[in-house]
């Protein structure tokens, strides 16, 4: 009902601004109609002078005095006072009739490529998130296209309007934010999922990986505490080890990556295949933190002159 009621209003205002010339000239001719009352009654206000002067005596040409009035008057009644009542009129009708066209011009393009249409199409996808779920059995072996996340994605976002507190669908809704490259996406459904289950540990790594690759600094000083208390109550959690490690060397922290990656080292099997890569993150950072204490080293001692 709100809609209409805007379409309504925008849709007069517009007729107004466009057709707005036809409501003036309806005021300019009502001026013209005052006007020439106005000037019968000075005509009959100084035809009715005349007549006194002229029985007092004091006129010789009261005869010629009236007809140059009634020829003054004459050339200054408005030409067509007939045309233009009927103008007026027309005027109005127009007025109406453009209101109605635009009216009817928005409501046929509303229908046809407006909210009508993608209502249609939201609730299309709606009936299909049975359909996704199974899909998703396939994901491993049949991956879905681009299409079909965006289609998972409305349909599900449609889900969470009715069904606010489903921690599990908004976690979902992060996973396909991820896989579609949303990142606005991914943090809603990751953020509402953590507030809704704040002792789920694979939802607070997601929301913290989230806000780990934010521009906003405050945003992965957040994350870096999510992550420190997911390792204070896990202190093997090799995730949170390895977000919280990439973050400091990003930080320029290099020490503590060093040490992040360290525990993680200590934790992995002799045989894993992620040591080498670990092992060489440790040598970059110490590299790294070298050279980042021989710079303030340089700039501890004096130039000399």
């Amino acid at each position: 009902m709100t809609f209409w009621i805007s379409a309504l209003v925008f849709t007069l205002i517009i007729t107004f601004i466009c057709f707005y010339p036809l409501l003036r000239g309806q005021t300019d001719r009502e001026q013209e109609t005052n006007r020439d009352s106005l000037n019968k009654a000075f005509y009959f206000d100084r035809l009715k002078e005349i007549e006194e002067d002229e029985k007092q005596g004091l006129l010789d040409n009261a005869a010629q005095l009236k007809t140059e009035l009634q020829q003054s008057l004459l050339e200054d009644i408005p030409e067509g006072v007939t045309e233009k009542t009927d103008k007026k009129a027309y005027s109005k009708l127009w007025f109406v009739s453009a209101f109605l066209f635009l009216g009817i011009i928005a409501g046929v393009s509303y229908f046809k490529v407006g909210g009508w249409q993608s209502q249609e199409m939201m609730a299309k996808s709606y009936e299909k998130l049975p359909y996704f779920y199974e899909r998703l059995k396939e994901e491993d072996t049949k991956p879905l296209d681009d299409t079909e996340l965006q289609q998972f994605a409305t349909a599900l976002r449609i889900k969470l309007q009715k069904e606010p507190n489903d921690a599990d669908g908004w976690w979902l809704l992060g996973q396909l934010g991820t896989a579609m490259g949303n990142g606005e996406l991914a943090h809603n459904g990751y953020s509402k999922a953590a507030e809704l289950k704040p002792d789920n540990t694979d939802y607070k790594l997601a929301y913290a990986r989230t806000l780990m690759f934010s521009d906003d600094k405050a945003d992965r000083a957040k994350g870096n505490e999510l992550l420190k208390e997911v390792i204070r109550s896990d202190h093997s959690n090799l995730q949170a080890l390895s977000l919280l490690a990439f973050n400091y060397f990003e930080e320029e922290d290099y020490k503590m990556a060093a040490v992040t990656w360290a525990m993680m080292l200590r934790l992995l099997p002799e045989d894993d295949p992620k040591r080498d890569l670990i092992e060489k993150s440790i040598r970059s950072a110490r590299d790294a933190l070298a050279e980042q204490e021989q710079e303030k080293h340089k700039r501890m001692i004096p130039q000399n002159k």
